[in-house]
């Protein structure tokens, strides 16, 4: 069904800058907005500039010395040791302008939950979005400020009493659960390549939530080279189920494309038809709550490309034409995938006993 969708892109996003050999090439951004515009799609869906966070509200999610750090490392000369604030060499480094452009991200999915908060969209995408690595007090995995936090954060603030957070990245949503970990008003839910194998290595069944929130926090562990029909299953076993237990008032996505099996950073083996059939399931349960979209991971740059043009032209409900999807499939090793789907099976039980289901 087709939904008041709006857009949030500027070519500003292009300044948040980790370097011409990171894997994270911001490029990819202003090709979805390329995309959709080359579609047409600008005239079903309202493009709008994202504006700067408000500092105040970034203190609601961050602590005020790493907002102080971040700020004065976004200069030069700055003279701080930044390593236990998660900005030195390595995954996230500190970059010129790095305030400025870490606020205008996060301001754009705090935007984004404002405009659907007001009625004036449906769904709102924030496609700079889904910084889930960053914790309250540092840089984590590319993140500087947790924008998803903060979304969640504006929806508690207007009076929302229940809100989920969904995460379908590859990599474990460690910073959105840590930051709600003890706020029983949320449920965060990530499906994601096992800490065993991959990066940040938390994410397990076991992690369900602080004392004052149990079951809060809900994870799906994949195996790696989990094709297709694994991925499906645990998504279809354990979200639909969450979201009828929960009974969400808003809906926080983050739609990360890097469990897609052209991905270079990971090892999943998902098409492109099954990653949407989970986002399409995502839109079809929240269809009569505001939901804020933001994409996150995904480091094949033609790959987030079409899967973000995708999940666009369906949040408006406008035509998706066949060339966005794989024109090839991924050749999975049989004994693999049985081996994929008894770690799964483990996981599932485990994580139903966790939770008392």
């Amino acid at each position: 069904m087709p939904r008041k969708t709006a857009f949030l892109y500027t070519d500003d996003f292009l300044a948040y800058d980790l370097g011409g050999k990171h894997p994270l090439q911001q490029c990819r951004l202003q090709l979805v907005d390329q995309k959709l515009a080359s579609l047409g799609s600008f005239e079903a869906i309202t493009r709008l500039a994202p504006t700067a966070i408000d500092e105040a509200l970034l203190g609601r999610v961050h602590t005020v010395e790493y907002l102080e750090v971040v700020r004065r490392a976004s200069k030069p000369n700055h003279g701080l040791d930044l390593r236990r604030f998660g900005l030195g060499p390595g995954d996230t480094p500190a970059f010129p302008g790095m305030w400025e452009a870490s606020k205008l991200y996060a301001g754009g999915s705090v935007d984004a939950a404002k405009r659907v908060l007001s009625g004036e969209a449906e769904i709102a995408f924030n496609v700079a979005g889904g910084l889930h690595h960053a914790h309250p007090w540092k840089a984590y995995g590319f993140c500087v400020f947790n924008d998803l936090a903060l979304a969640i954060t504006t929806f508690l603030e207007s009076g929302l009493e229940r809100v989920m957070y969904v995460d379908i990245d590859v990599h474990h949503g460690d910073g959105v659960q840590v930051c709600h970990w003890d706020d029983p008003r949320v449920l965060t839910l990530s499906l994601h390549e096992s800490g065993r194998w991959l990066f940040p290595g938390t994410g397990g069944v076991e992690e369900t939530g602080g004392e004052k929130a149990p079951g809060s926090a809900i994870n799906v562990p994949y195996a790696p080279y989990s094709g297709d029909e694994v991925w499906w299953h645990g998504f279809e076993q354990v979200v639909p189920e969450a979201f009828e237990r929960f009974s969400p008032q808003a809906l926080v996505l983050q739609l990360g494309a890097d469990a897609h099996f052209a991905d270079p950073l990971a090892h999943l083996q998902v098409t492109s038809r099954t990653w949407m059939r989970a986002v399409t399931k995502l839109f079809e349960l929240g269809r009569d709550i505001p939901i804020v979209v933001t994409g996150g991971g995904g480091y094949n740059i033609a790959t987030v490309e079409r899967l973000w043009t995708l999940v666009a032209l369906t949040c408006a409900g406008l035509p998706c034409p066949e060339s966005l999807h794989d024109t090839e499939a991924p050749t999975l090793d049989a004994e693999q995938q049985r081996t994929a789907r008894a770690y799964l099976d483990t996981q599932l039980d485990a994580l139903r006993g966790a939770l008392g289901w």
